[in-house]
Protein backbone atom coordinates (compact mmCIF):
# COMPACT_ATOMS: atom_id res chain seq x y z
CA UNK A 1 0.00 0.00 0.00
CA UNK A 2 1.56 3.28 -1.12
CA UNK A 3 2.43 5.92 1.47
CA UNK A 4 0.14 8.52 -0.13
CA UNK A 5 -2.77 6.06 -0.08
CA UNK A 6 -2.16 5.19 3.58
CA UNK A 7 -2.10 8.87 4.48
CA UNK A 8 -5.30 9.56 2.53
CA UNK A 9 -7.15 6.67 4.20
CA UNK A 10 -6.00 7.58 7.72
CA UNK A 11 -6.65 11.29 7.29
CA UNK A 12 -10.14 10.61 5.96
CA UNK A 13 -10.91 8.42 8.99
CA UNK A 14 -9.76 11.13 11.39
CA UNK A 15 -11.48 13.93 9.45
CA UNK A 16 -14.82 12.21 9.94
CA UNK A 17 -14.40 11.71 13.70
CA UNK A 18 -14.84 14.97 15.63
CA UNK A 19 -14.13 13.39 19.03
CA UNK A 20 -10.91 11.80 17.80
CA UNK A 21 -9.66 15.11 16.38
CA UNK A 22 -10.23 16.80 19.73
CA UNK A 23 -8.31 14.06 21.54
CA UNK A 24 -5.42 14.31 19.07
CA UNK A 25 -5.26 18.07 19.49
CA UNK A 26 -4.86 17.64 23.25
CA UNK A 27 -2.09 15.01 22.94
CA UNK A 28 -3.90 12.62 25.27
CA UNK A 29 -3.99 9.53 23.09
CA UNK A 30 -1.69 6.58 22.55
CA UNK A 31 -0.85 6.98 18.85
CA UNK A 32 0.64 3.50 18.58
CA UNK A 33 -2.53 1.99 20.03
CA UNK A 34 -4.67 4.07 17.69
CA UNK A 35 -2.61 2.90 14.71
CA UNK A 36 -3.08 -0.75 15.70
CA UNK A 37 -6.82 -0.12 16.00
CA UNK A 38 -7.00 1.41 12.51
CA UNK A 39 -5.08 -1.50 10.99
CA UNK A 40 -7.34 -4.07 12.65
CA UNK A 41 -10.71 -2.35 12.11
CA UNK A 42 -10.01 -1.26 8.53
CA UNK A 43 -8.07 -4.43 7.63
CA UNK A 44 -5.24 -2.30 6.27
CA UNK A 45 -2.36 -3.90 4.43
CA UNK A 46 0.04 -1.39 5.92
CA UNK A 47 2.89 -1.43 8.42
CA UNK A 48 2.38 -0.11 11.92
CA UNK A 49 5.09 2.52 11.40
CA UNK A 50 3.44 3.87 8.24
CA UNK A 51 0.08 4.30 9.98
CA UNK A 52 1.74 5.92 12.99
CA UNK A 53 3.51 8.31 10.61
CA UNK A 54 0.21 9.22 8.93
CA UNK A 55 -1.43 9.94 12.29
CA UNK A 56 1.49 12.07 13.45
CA UNK A 57 1.48 14.04 10.20
CA UNK A 58 -2.22 14.70 10.63
CA UNK A 59 -1.63 15.79 14.21
CA UNK A 60 1.04 18.24 13.02
CA UNK A 61 -1.55 19.80 10.69
CA UNK A 62 -4.22 20.27 13.35
CA UNK A 63 -4.90 23.99 13.68
CA UNK A 64 -3.37 25.84 16.59
CA UNK A 65 -4.89 29.07 17.85
CA UNK A 66 -3.31 31.25 15.15
CA UNK A 67 -3.94 28.65 12.48
CA UNK A 68 -7.64 28.57 13.37
CA UNK A 69 -7.92 32.21 12.37
CA UNK A 70 -6.13 31.46 9.09
CA UNK A 71 -8.46 28.53 8.39
CA UNK A 72 -11.55 30.69 8.89
CA UNK A 73 -10.01 33.38 6.70
CA UNK A 74 -9.41 30.79 3.97
CA UNK A 75 -13.06 29.74 4.18
CA UNK A 76 -14.06 33.34 3.54
CA UNK A 77 -12.22 33.10 0.21
CA UNK A 78 -13.99 29.89 -0.80
CA UNK A 79 -16.68 29.48 -3.43
CA UNK A 80 -19.47 27.01 -2.73
CA UNK A 81 -21.72 25.24 -5.21
CA UNK A 82 -24.34 22.55 -4.83
CA UNK A 83 -25.57 19.69 -7.02
CA UNK A 84 -28.78 17.77 -6.41
CA UNK A 85 -30.20 14.48 -7.67
CA UNK A 86 -26.98 12.54 -7.26
CA UNK A 87 -26.36 8.86 -6.52
CA UNK A 88 -23.54 6.90 -4.92
CA UNK A 89 -22.19 3.40 -5.48
CA UNK A 90 -19.73 1.69 -3.14
CA UNK A 91 -17.62 -0.74 -5.17
CA UNK A 92 -15.07 -3.41 -4.33
CA UNK A 93 -11.52 -2.56 -5.26
CA UNK A 94 -11.25 -5.27 -7.91
CA UNK A 95 -9.31 -5.33 -11.18
CA UNK A 96 -12.47 -5.44 -13.30
CA UNK A 97 -13.83 -2.43 -11.42
CA UNK A 98 -10.61 -0.52 -12.08
CA UNK A 99 -10.92 -1.32 -15.78
CA UNK A 100 -14.46 0.06 -15.95
CA UNK A 101 -13.54 3.17 -13.98
CA UNK A 102 -10.74 3.80 -16.45
CA UNK A 103 -13.35 4.47 -19.13
CA UNK A 104 -15.30 7.47 -17.76
CA UNK A 105 -16.93 8.14 -21.15
CA UNK A 106 -19.10 5.06 -20.51
CA UNK A 107 -20.24 6.46 -17.16
CA UNK A 108 -20.85 10.13 -17.95
CA UNK A 109 -21.77 12.13 -21.04
CA UNK A 110 -19.74 15.31 -20.67
CA UNK A 111 -21.57 16.97 -23.57
CA UNK A 112 -24.69 16.75 -21.41
CA UNK A 113 -22.73 18.15 -18.45
CA UNK A 114 -22.94 14.90 -16.51
CA UNK A 115 -21.02 14.74 -13.26
CA UNK A 116 -18.76 11.97 -12.00
CA UNK A 117 -16.46 11.79 -8.98
CA UNK A 118 -14.39 8.78 -7.97
CA UNK A 119 -13.16 8.48 -4.37
CA UNK A 120 -10.45 5.89 -3.80
CA UNK A 121 -10.15 3.97 -0.55
CA UNK A 122 -7.95 1.02 0.38
CA UNK A 123 -10.58 -1.69 -0.15
CA UNK A 124 -13.24 0.22 -2.07
CA UNK A 125 -14.07 2.84 -4.65
CA UNK A 126 -16.92 5.29 -4.09
CA UNK A 127 -18.54 6.48 -7.29
CA UNK A 128 -20.63 9.67 -7.28
CA UNK A 129 -22.71 10.46 -10.36
CA UNK A 130 -26.02 11.84 -11.66
CA UNK A 131 -28.97 9.80 -10.41
CA UNK A 132 -30.48 9.58 -13.90
CA UNK A 133 -27.53 7.42 -14.94
CA UNK A 134 -27.98 4.80 -12.20
CA UNK A 135 -29.10 1.93 -14.45
CA UNK A 136 -26.35 2.62 -16.99
CA UNK A 137 -23.64 2.86 -14.34
CA UNK A 138 -24.74 -0.24 -12.42
CA UNK A 139 -24.71 -2.15 -15.69
CA UNK A 140 -20.95 -1.59 -15.95
CA UNK A 141 -20.21 -3.61 -12.81
CA UNK A 142 -21.00 -7.17 -11.78
CA UNK A 143 -23.38 -7.57 -8.87
CA UNK A 144 -20.64 -9.12 -6.71
CA UNK A 145 -18.59 -5.91 -6.91
CA UNK A 146 -21.41 -3.56 -5.82
CA UNK A 147 -21.34 -3.32 -2.03
CA UNK A 148 -24.08 -0.70 -1.59
CA UNK A 149 -25.93 2.09 -3.34
CA UNK A 150 -27.62 5.31 -2.26
CA UNK A 151 -29.98 6.97 -4.73
CA UNK A 152 -30.65 10.03 -2.61
CA UNK A 153 -27.50 12.06 -2.03
CA UNK A 154 -26.36 15.54 -2.91
CA UNK A 155 -22.94 17.05 -3.54
CA UNK A 156 -21.36 20.24 -2.26
CA UNK A 157 -18.23 21.50 -4.02
CA UNK A 158 -15.98 24.05 -2.32
CA UNK A 159 -13.15 25.64 -4.29
CA UNK A 160 -10.31 27.62 -2.72
CA UNK A 161 -7.34 29.79 -3.64
CA UNK A 162 -3.95 27.99 -3.98
CA UNK A 163 -3.08 28.94 -0.38
CA UNK A 164 -5.33 26.13 0.86
CA UNK A 165 -2.38 23.73 0.70
CA UNK A 166 -0.56 25.83 3.31
CA UNK A 167 -3.58 26.35 5.57
CA UNK A 168 -4.24 23.48 8.00
CA UNK A 169 -7.58 22.77 9.59
CA UNK A 170 -10.02 23.98 6.93
CA UNK A 171 -11.75 20.65 6.35
CA UNK A 172 -11.72 19.96 10.09
CA UNK A 173 -13.73 23.15 10.64
CA UNK A 174 -16.26 22.19 7.98
CA UNK A 175 -16.73 18.62 9.19
CA UNK A 176 -16.95 19.85 12.77
CA UNK A 177 -19.67 22.38 11.94
CA UNK A 178 -21.63 19.78 9.99
CA UNK A 179 -21.35 17.32 12.88
CA UNK A 180 -22.63 19.90 15.34
CA UNK A 181 -25.67 20.32 13.09
CA UNK A 182 -26.33 16.57 13.03
CA UNK A 183 -25.20 16.20 9.41
CA UNK A 184 -23.17 13.11 8.52
CA UNK A 185 -20.67 13.14 5.66
CA UNK A 186 -21.26 10.07 3.48
CA UNK A 187 -18.10 10.60 1.45
CA UNK A 188 -15.55 13.34 0.91
CA UNK A 189 -12.80 14.20 -1.54
CA UNK A 190 -9.99 16.40 -0.22
CA UNK A 191 -7.90 17.86 -3.04
CA UNK A 192 -5.25 20.63 -3.07
CA UNK A 193 -7.74 23.34 -4.09
CA UNK A 194 -11.11 21.66 -3.67
CA UNK A 195 -13.29 19.83 -1.19
CA UNK A 196 -16.18 17.67 -2.39
CA UNK A 197 -18.67 16.61 0.28
CA UNK A 198 -21.48 14.08 -0.16
CA UNK A 199 -24.45 14.09 2.23
CA UNK A 200 -27.93 12.58 2.29
CA UNK A 201 -30.34 14.52 0.10
CA UNK A 202 -32.61 15.49 3.00
CA UNK A 203 -29.62 17.13 4.73
CA UNK A 204 -28.23 18.83 1.64
CA UNK A 205 -29.87 22.24 2.03
CA UNK A 206 -28.93 22.47 5.71
CA UNK A 207 -25.35 21.42 4.93
CA UNK A 208 -25.14 24.05 2.21
CA UNK A 209 -26.42 26.73 4.59
CA UNK A 210 -23.82 25.77 7.21
CA UNK A 211 -20.92 25.82 4.73
CA UNK A 212 -22.18 28.91 2.93
CA UNK A 213 -22.32 30.66 6.30
CA UNK A 214 -18.66 29.82 6.90
CA UNK A 215 -17.63 30.89 3.41
CA UNK A 216 -19.70 34.03 3.38
CA UNK A 217 -20.33 33.86 -0.36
Amino acid sequence: MAEDTIRAVIWNLIDRDIALRKILSRSIINIRGLARSFIKEQELDASLDSVISAIRRYKEHLPKKGDQLSAYAMLKEAKVSIKTKMAMLLLKRADEVKTSLGRPEKIADYQLHDTIRILEGYNTFTLIFDRKNMDKVKGLFSHKNILSQNNKVGMIEISYPPELEKTPGVFAIISGELGQNDISINAALIAPREHVIIVDEDKLLKAFEVIFGLAGK
